[in-house]
């Protein structure tokens, strides 16, 4: 959602700044009609194209700025130019209309050839903001610039990047994201974990929520590994007593002997060594996202064909792909080195680099 408003952004930029093509040439004689982008209506029977343009403007009205040069391209009213526009959000058409003015009037009509403000002394009592408002200084054939106000508050050359990082939704920032993504993780494993900490999995726990499914499919769903409760993230993840014994094969590997099988003790786990660059920790943390992906893959494969593992078997799969893992590092300087390649049966001379 917020990228596809960054991606629309980038049209509506073309239209402001007025660049130099048919489509905009249309939209300008066509749509505009000489009227400021952000003044137009949304109303009637328009475009689907044209209406998702129109709607976004809120969401980017506040970061799209004008620096004043000639200005010949700045509309004195609803362009943002000052640090009170746009003007038009407390002087009302009326007024612009009885001092003179027009709606599509420029900065530069409002400056005398003096260099004062041609707007009524008047104004001062009414809207006594104006009185902060100072006078740019024009400079004759230099186009007025226009750029993208950050979230520091500087004015950025416009691109859709910073179009999203404005947008997008921010979240609490999570401790534990280092121990989900590193530079050492097996991506689809990284991702699969994240999934699993968010409990954004398709478990019969939450599909009853969604009540997908009859009533008669709903009240039978159990864990398709032990055939007892109905399945859940922390059921899965590793109370259940298929996974808790694979969870317990695959421990042994790696140094998390005080990590329970309660997914609440390995998120502990994980958000206390998020940021450790030990040899250790990175297999530890591959072995984590490894396990929660063949729990989820094996559980699946239960539930819709009559395919089986037994826990030492899916044990030995994770142990493999965490080993072959191992076998990619580069490896060097880290302490208990030969221990750990000893441990992992990899007797290849390996230079690490945890960067």
């Amino acid at each position: 959602m917020d990228v596809n408003k960054a991606m629309l952004t980038s049209h509506i930029w073309s239209i402001i700044t007025n660049r130099k093509s048919l489509w905009v040439q249309w939209i300008h004689s066509y749509k505009l009609k000489g009227k400021s982008f952000w003044e137009i209506q949304c109303k009637g029977n328009i475009t689907w194209g044209w209406r998702k343009l129109l709607a976004i403007r809120p969401s980017i009205r506040s970061s799209i700025w004008i620096t004043v040069k000639s200005g010949r391209q700045t509309n004195a009213w609803s362009d943002n130019w000052c640090s009170y526009s746009p003007l038009r959000s407390f002087i009302s058409p009326r007024a612009i209309a009885n001092a003179g003015f027009s709606l599509n009037s420029m900065v530069a009509d409002l400056i005398s050839e003096t260099g004062q403000w041609l707007w009524p002394e008047a104004w001062y009592d009414t809207y006594p903001v104006l009185i902060n408002v100072d006078i740019p200084q024009l400079i004759a054939d230099v186009e007025d610039r226009f750029g993208w106000k950050d979230l520091e508050g500087k004015i950025q050359h416009f691109g859709s990047w910073e179009v999203w990082n404005n947008l997008r939704y921010r979240d609490d920032k999570v401790t534990w994201a280092n121990a989900v993504w590193f530079t050492q993780c097996i991506p689809r494993h990284s991702f699969h974990l994240w999934l699993v900490i968010k409990d954004k999995l398709k478990t019969q726990d939450r599909m009853s929520v969604w009540e997908a499914g009859s009533a008669t499919n709903l009240q039978l769903m159990c864990c398709p590994l032990c055939k007892y409760d109905r399945d859940s993230r922390d059921h899965l993840f590793f109370q259940c007593p298929y996974a808790s014994k694979v969870w317990g094969l695959v421990r042994n590997m790696v140094d998390m002997g005080n990590v329970t099988n309660t997914w609440s003790s390995i998120m502990q786990w994980m958000e206390t060594n998020t940021n450790s660059r030990t040899l250790e920790h990175i297999i530890c943390k591959i072995m984590v996202a490894a396990s929660t992906y063949y729990i989820w893959q094996e559980r699946n494969k239960r539930l819709f064909s009559p395919l089986q593992r037994s826990a030492e078997a899916l044990s030995k799969t994770i142990t493999d792909t965490v080993r072959l893992r191992i076998m990619g590092l580069k490896i060097g300087g880290q302490p208990n080195y030969k221990k750990i390649m000893e441990r992992w049966l990899i007797s290849k001379n390996l230079e690490i680099d945890p960067g």
